[in-house]
């Protein structure tokens, strides 16, 4: 019989990587949670053998439904949300219930944070900081992996079939940043899923590069279709309107369509309380952060989970192009 695996935001650039490598694959049965009835229903769509629930995890009670007789959960957060550490917080408050059931089947908590997590200038960052505390004060068995920016949001394609390419970034394009393909992490994810127990209470920081600039993966995209790419450089506040709308819009394309967003950031919790909304905060000091300092990592981790060299920046666009 298969376990009950519970993915948070499976819409999302995460777990659109990771469930094809886990969808009937025999070991587990998969329990998407899902915020909203559209989401429910692509989702239904493209994996129908899976379990799709419509849930508020900002809600205890909805979490610990969730997680009910579930062998593991793989939990992302919504980055830049303001309740996102509530949200943290609950499903592991939940999995430590599911645990202590009699005849528990809960076994393994794997909490997808952000590289440096001791970046407290950057507030997602401290957020995730205090719920990777929670998983280490909890009785759980846990895995926590720490990935960096996502080398997917260059779009490559995108880029391929202009005449006249030019990409819009959020900071100063010349400062290095270590960056990870959604590939990498979603392979990474499966092998700490698959092998469980190899892994407890591992902490896994995630990249697939050393340091590189904005500036210079732009010049490989050059290389690689020919043709001269425009780096445009918002200015401060511009720069946070398109964090937020990469985060919320609800698709990729909208960062540079210069759509607004379609999500109200301060939608009220189950419980009806209404929050401060600190995402323009997280923005803010987001752009702030980048434009002078970048996550750094080293890929030595990556390369060992995955068995193999992490993706280079070469090799990424070569896939995007194929």
């Amino acid at each position: 019989m298969s376990e009950i695996l519970v993915l948070t935001c499976p819409s999302g650039k995460q777990c659109a990587h990771l469930i094809p490598l886990l969808y009937n694959k025999g070991k587990f049965k998969l329990r998407l949670a899902t915020h909203s009835e559209a989401s429910k229903s692509n989702l239904k769509s493209l994996y129908p053998d899976a379990e799709v629930i419509q849930a508020d995890i900002t809600s205890q009670s909805a979490c610990r439904a969730l997680l009910s007789g579930a062998t593991a959960v793989y939990h992302v957060g919504p980055s830049l949300h303001s309740r996102e550490m509530d949200m943290g917080i609950n499903m592991i408050d939940a999995a430590v219930s599911e645990s202590q059931k009699p005849g528990s089947l809960f076994k393994h908590f794997v909490f997808s944070s952000v590289l440096c997590t001791q970046h407290r200038n950057l507030m997602q960052h401290d957020l995730k900081c205090r719920v990777e505390e929670r998983l280490f004060l909890s009785p759980l068995n846990f895995t926590i992996l720490q990935p960096t920016n996502f080398m997917d949001a260059y779009p490559v394609t995108q880029l391929a079939g202009q005449d006249s390419p030019s990409i819009q970034k959020l900071w100063n394009p010349h400062i290095p940043n270590s960056v990870i393909a959604l590939r990498d992490l979603a392979e990474a994810a499966s092998v700490v899923l698959n092998e469980r127990e190899n892994h407890y209470f591992a902490q896994y920081p995630l990249v697939s590069t050393l340091p590189v600039a904005d500036a210079d993966i732009v010049k490989v995209i050059e290389r690689h279709i020919g043709k001269s790419i425009e780096v445009k450089t918002p200015n401060f506040e511009d720069g946070v309107e398109t964090v937020i709308r990469y985060l919320f819009a609800g698709k990729r394309d909208a960062v540079y369509a210069g759509e607004g967003v379609d999500e109200d950031l301060r939608r009220p919790a189950a419980d009806g309380d209404l929050r401060p909304d600190i995402t323009r905060d997280e923005a803010e000091r987001l752009v702030l952060f980048y434009n002078r300092r970048g996550l750094k990592g080293n890929p030595s981790v990556l390369r060992w989970l995955l068995g193999r060299e992490p993706t280079s920046v070469e090799e990424w666009v070569k896939l995007q192009l194929s």
